[in-house]
């Protein structure tokens, strides 16, 4: 009988007091996960010691690398301060300073400790502001886990009903349906129909929701033509506009799509690159809105581990790395030169596919069809990706087993590891083959 791998042992051993073995679903995995003891730059160490490449990178969290050395040696001088939570550091300044100098436009910045948080403190400010509460969001935009906002990401388009009248969905048991029912479903890219149904709900929404990638259902950016219209029409109906820049703000290019496009929201979250993997979001926006959130003059902003010591100063290194924008131009042609590798073997072997890509970055598709919106993603070949995936884990790659996801490189993905990279597509994209 062959001896289990130390990975199934912990297995057996966590799925007994922990469910599934993990902490988080997206980490699941058959017939197990893996366990990591040590990682750096672009690879992960499993408890058996076999190498994995990372193209999962926490879920473009992990910027910089694993364990890269100016954010850990910042980390390290922190620990040896002995500072942690529930007192400010001194470093809490410099963070917001170099945040709001990446981004340009927002006035001021607060700390929170993740994404889901950094979302629900932002509608706060919107309801407080507009004293109305319903929410608007895209089709396929993920916002966190929160009851009005886990709507509609990856659900099956047949029970949601025609794009001009979209049906707000459940993303899993256990959510207030009356809250999932207030929530108002956009379709992405699609500024006829947006138009509509904003004239028809304005006076009821508080924010909009956007997300000016789709992140989470692969790779797909709006419009500029869709992003201004919708600072039209929230201006147009006093409703307050919100980008979700958790994963991209400094990801695809320094301070995000507000910076680059000049089409401003009137708040903005961020989070994951800015502390290169270390637990930390932030809100961001007009004085106006921010200053509500001071003590007496409306929505709480309250945690004990909010401006944790040890992620801001993790931040204030990540940032001053990534405040001259030549990491996101490396990674960005880095990303181009996979999506070419990817397209010309798939089309060399006849396979429907492409590969989309920006920044950090990308994700592959399984289709012909010119990917705009979650609808279109939907029509991915499930089967296809499953092929690719499996193959990819077969050469110790870490990826992500949902076809309607997100994949990352980082700066530690070096000329070496992209050639692996390539090589390990081809492979997979055979199997693919083989199923034609």
């Amino acid at each position: 009988m062959t001896a289990q791998s130390a990975s199934r042992q912990l297995f057996e051993r966590a799925r007994g007091i922990v469910p599934a073995g993990v902490s988080s679903n997206t980490r699941a995995r058959k017939p197990h996960p893996h366990y990591f003891r040590k990682a750096s730059g672009a690879w992960a160490q499993d408890v058996d010691g076999n190498r994995h490449l990372d193209i999962v990178m926490g879920n473009g969290a992990i910027l910089l690398g694993h364990n890269h050395v100016e954010v850990f040696e910042a980390v390290r001088k922190c620990l040896a301060s002995g500072l942690t939570c529930g007192l400010e550091s001194d470093q809490m300044c410099d963070a917001a300073q170099k945040l709001l100098d990446a981004a340009r436009w927002p006035d001021l910045v607060r700390f929170a400790n993740t994404g889901t948080e950094a979302v629900l403190h932002a509608i706060h400010v919107a309801r407080h502001a507009t004293g109305r509460t319903r929410l608007a969001k895209v089709e396929g935009s993920y916002h966190g886990w929160s009851d009005e906002l886990f709507v509609s990401v990856w659900i099956d388009p047949a029970r949601s009903g025609a794009p001009e009248d979209i049906v707000p969905q459940p993303q899993f048991a256990g959510q207030r349906q009356d809250l999932v029912a207030e929530t108002v479903v956009l379709p992405f890219n699609n500024l006829e129909l947006t138009e509509a149904a904003l004239d028809r709900h304005g006076s009821e929404i508080a924010a909009v929701l956007l997300e000016p990638t789709l992140i989470d259902v692969g790779y797909i950016p709006a419009s500029d033509e869709y992003m201004s219209l919708l600072r039209k029409l929230t201006r147009k109906h006093g409703i307050v506009l919100i980008y979700d820049e958790l994963l991209t703000g400094l990801n695809t290019s320094i301070g995000g799509v507000g910076r680059q496009s000049g089409i401003t929201p009137d708040l903005a979250l961020f989070g994951k690159a800015i502390a290169n993997g270390f637990p930390l979001a932030a809100v961001a926006g007009s004085e106006e809105l921010m200053r509500m959130t001071e003590p007496g003059c409306g929505p709480a902003f309250v945690g004990t581990f909010n401006g944790h010591a040890v992620s801001i100063a993790a931040a204030s290194a990540a940032l001053s790395v990534l405040a001259t924008g030549e990491v996101q131009r490396a990674v960005s042609q880095r990303g181009a030169r996979l999506k070419a590798s990817f397209e010309s073997e798939a089309r060399r072997l006849g396979i429907p596919a492409q590969f989309a890509t920006g920044g950090s970055h990308f994700h592959w598709y399984f289709c012909d069809t010119e990917i705009v919106d979650f609808r279109t993603a939907a029509t991915t070949r499930s089967d296809f990706y499953e092929a690719f995936t499996r193959s990819l884990a077969q050469s110790q790659l870490v990826t992500l087993p949902n076809p309607l996801s997100h994949h990352a490189i980082s700066l530690a993905h070096d000329e070496p590891v992209l050639s692996r990279l390539e090589e390990a597509f081809a492979k997979a994209l055979d199997a693919v083959a083989a199923m034609i």
